[in-house]
């Protein structure tokens, strides 16, 4: 890594340490003035990738959260139902 590349994985820890490492490469860039291309370079060639939170995605229009709420209540209703059965000494 060149020294240029050392000064800026410098200042993009010295962002997300505070923080927890909870933000996204395009949050880094913003607030660095830095490209999102630069950023995740660097972040690449640190092996920080696992550290940053990932940026949330909708999907068919939902919020991400309620999506990830619909399909654990979708999961939980299926594992209930077995639970119950085995319980109740019925078979599926």
């Amino acid at each position: 890594m060149t020294p240029r590349g050392h000064a800026i994985a410098f200042r993009i820890w010295q962002f997300c340490r505070p923080l927890g490492w909870d933000c996204t490469r395009r949050e880094i860039a913003d607030a660095l003035g830095l490209h999102v291309g630069t950023v995740a370079h660097v972040v690449a060639a640190k092996g920080w990738d696992g550290r940053l939170r990932t940026p949330s995605v909708q999907r068919h229009g939902r919020d991400p959260v309620d999506f990830t709420l619909y399909f654990d209540n979708e999961l939980d209703r299926f594992s209930n139902r077995q639970a119950m059965a085995q319980v109740m000494g019925a078979s599926q």
